[in-house]
């Protein structure tokens, strides 16, 4: 009997230890379970959110290699077909206009798992925004054509709300005395039998309040029996600032840009030394020494001091891409043109409130031996004060694809001659960082 008793105890304690093992085994399992769905639950999050982050940086790629912003119909989001649709989306704010900084926004969602990014992108550098950008006020004498900026803004009717210039100032036209069918002229897709720009007729039509035809109404164009008419395009009395546009930094800061060009492969510095200048701080045969930088495969020209230019120095015809184009700038001197015939890029210039611009018109002449340029529009005795309002002429027949940007404070700029210059945002922009990500990035070391 005591056997048996024992036998039992013996039974009753395997059992409750086995039930107790049971029980453990399965709060274990229960445990292992959930680690198991945590894991997989943190990978897929993990997943999201790397996926939402290669889309924004996929995205920031594509804005930055076409130059474009968030709100332009260029934008193809094709960074969205990276990930099975609509798993991947991307998007900006604001949605719509032009601004400096944007909020990019990545939304990833597959599996219930949803990840959102948005980080902010700053746009500086992206150039002029018009055929022609300057602070001063400009003259035009001669003969204009001008292709303007259709911009990404339309009117009601769909069409373009063109810029062609954009001025601190007033813009005025003044026949030559001698002159005949002169004036200048917006062009676009409706007026390409009358004139074209360097690479032909434009594709895109301007909204008519946004056309210009400045003339003398005195002596009118044959091909025109209309009165003057200064459009939408033309802007005036703005506030100007193209060394920001251009590098966005302050003109205080214009030592590091020139320091950035010279240390560029395709970059070079003329002017640098006094002993090649003439008193008057010209530069001697300036037009040779940018011929040879151009011909050395030099594509980013910061000039110091006074530069007078004449002939096919930038090549001889309108470059159908952009891998030629030039960024000339001029930095606090006077530039005179002369029949320059093509100029593919941006053309900057940077002229002081204090430059001596009537002086260095007098050295001109007076240096004409060692500068090698001479203005066929005015002689020596023809200056006066109101020549040291003028640091900028232009004279002769020259073709621009590209734009001109010129800050010149309360002064004037001229240009005189058969002038037709088209915008061109690629080449305006084609050394100069457009686009960047913001403090607050993850790319803010």
């Amino acid at each position: 009997m005591i056997t048996k008793q024992h036998g039992m105890v013996s039974l009753s304690i395997v059992s409750v230890l086995l039930i107790a093992s049971l029980l453990f085994s399965l709060a274990s399992s229960k445990q292992v379970y959930y680690q198991i769905k945590r894991a997989q639950n943190t990978i897929l999050e993990r997943q999201a959110f790397w996926n939402a982050e290669g889309g924004l940086e996929c995205a920031f790629t594509e804005l930055k290699q076409k130059n474009i912003k968030p709100t332009e119909s260029a934008f193809s989001h094709v960074c969205n077909d990276l990930a099975p649709s609509p798993a991947l989306m991307i998007n900006s704010y604001p949605a719509v206009g032009e601004h400096t900084e944007y909020q990019l926004i990545s939304r990833y969602s597959s599996d219930g798992s949803i990840q959102e990014i948005n980080k902010s992108i700053g746009y500086g550098g992206g150039g002029v925004l018009s055929t022609i950008e300057t602070s001063a006020s400009i003259e035009l004498t001669g003969s204009q054509h001008f292709v303007p900026n259709k911009t990404e803004d339309k009117a009601s009717d769909g069409k373009y709300k063109c810029k062609s210039v954009v001025s601190g100032g007033t813009v005025n036209y003044v026949a030559s005395i001698s002159g005949t069918d002169e004036h200048f002229f917006t062009v676009d897709s409706t007026t390409s039998a009358h004139g074209g720009g360097g690479l032909g007729a434009p594709s895109f039509e301007c909204n008519s309040a946004y056309l210009s035809n400045l003339f003398d109404p005195a002596k009118p164009p044959s091909a025109f029996s209309i009165t003057p008419v200064k459009g939408g395009d033309i802007l005036e009395n703005e506030t100007v600032d193209v060394f920001k546009a251009l590098f966005n930094k302050d003109i205080s800061e214009h030592a590091s840009v020139r320091e950035d060009i010279k240390n560029d492969t395709v970059g070079i510095v003329i002017g640098d030394n006094a002993l090649d200048k003439t008193s008057g701080g010209w530069i001697k045969n300036c037009h040779t020494k940018v011929d040879n930088a151009y011909k050395n495969g030099k594509r980013r020209i910061w000039i110091d001091g006074n530069c007078a230019l004449t002939g096919a120095i930038f090549g001889t015809a309108i470059e159908s891409n952009n891998d030629e184009a030039v960024q000339l700038i001029v930095f606090n001197g006077v530039l005179f043109t002369k029949a320059v015939t093509y100029f593919n890029g941006i053309l900057y210039q940077y002229v002081s409130t204090s430059l001596d611009v009537l002086t260095a018109w007098e050295n001109l002449f007076n240096e004409s031996t060692d500068i090698g340029v001479l203005p066929g529009s005015f002689l020596q005795s023809h200056l006066t004060a109101d020549y040291d309002q003028m640091p900028f002429l232009a004279e002769g027949s020259v073709y621009i694809d590209g734009g001109v940007g010129i800050d010149a404070i309360g002064r004037t700029i001229k240009i005189n001659g058969s002038i037709i210059p088209s915008y061109n945002k690629g080449k305006v922009t084609k050394h100069s960082t457009q686009l960047k990500w913001e403090k607050g990035s993850w790319h803010d070391f």
